[in-house]
């Protein structure tokens, strides 16, 4: 074990930069608010009464969606990310040609994909928590202000959002570390450009031979499908926000189709090491 806490941060100084870089954006982003709201301010421009959205909907309603919209920017920069470390987690060795020293080294295979796994994955969930936290403590600070804070329905609305996160980032760099493993350079655009080109393939065949092959892209949309807010309602009681966040950790995690993802990641990973594990040494 003590190997493994090694490699893991070997690669977190390794993937450094690419893991502070969400910060870097998420407080150029704030800058950019605040310069915005100054200068609105100065010029007379500031129109904003936060007495309108307590009249339009319920404070809890209020509370729910803007904790569950909070994740998603940094979210999405998580997938981002997400993508870019997994897509080279074990090709890229083998483009800087260095990939016979680490293989030489005492240290399991499984140890160093391992390592590499999970930075690339967990280190993007790390990320991604500590800016939805800072977001979450400063979005209920200004609904605090305005007597609109209810912190159970909002922090519901975060912890939702942020699993909903995690869970697609799982399954996203699993398949990318996957990919890592069949693809020397770009390996998410290459992997992706397979599907596409079967899933057209399969959809001609189906359309003219009246077959009914299984569309790929069509099963993965569905395994990253967690949750939404689709069915919520901005002028439901505190009742029914409670019974929709009730159904929403159903959707989340307490299902069938969360170990069908879980195994889904397990089995790419797995396959990953044992393919890397059997290839050539060049």
């Amino acid at each position: 074990m003590h190997k493994f806490k090694t490699l893991i941060i070997k690669d977190l100084w390794i993937y450094k930069k690419s893991l502070l870089i969400p910060f870097w954006i998420t407080a150029g982003f704030y800058i950019l608010i605040i310069l915005s709201f100054g200068v609105a301010y100065f010029k007379g421009d500031l129109n904003f009464n936060m007495l309108d959205i307590q009249e339009a909907s319920p404070l809890s309603a209020v509370n729910y969606i803007v904790n569950f919209a909070i994740v998603w920017f940094p979210g999405l920069m998580s997938l981002i990310f997400t993508v870019m470390l997994t897509q080279g987690a074990l090709n890229e060795d083998v483009r800087k040609n260095c990939e016979l020293f680490h293989r030489s080294q005492p240290v399991s295979v499984w140890y160093r994909t391992g390592s590499k796994y999970l930075t690339g994955i967990v280190g993007n969930w790390v990320v991604l928590l500590i800016i939805a936290l800072f977001n979450f403590i400063v979005i209920n600070i200004i609904l605090a202000l305005f007597h609109q804070c209810v912190f159970s329905t909002a922090f519901a609305g975060l912890v939702q959002s942020y699993i909903s996160f995690i869970k697609t980032g799982l399954i996203i760099g699993s398949i990318t570390f996957f990919l890592s493993v069949v693809f020397k350079d770009k390996a998410f655009l290459q992997g992706f450009a397979v599907l596409l080109a079967v899933q057209i393939l399969f959809l001609i065949l189906n359309t003219l031979l009246n077959w009914k092959l299984p569309l790929p892209l069509s099963y993965l949309v569905k395994l990253l499908k967690t949750t939404s807010i689709e069915e919520f309602e901005v002028d439901a009681s505190i009742e029914e926000i409670s019974n929709f966040i009730s159904r929403n950790w159903n959707a989340i995690l307490f299902n069938w189709k969360t170990l069908v993802q879980l195994v889904f990641s397990g089995v790419l990973f797995a396959g990953a090491t044992l393919i890397y594990k059997s290839k050539e040494i060049k």
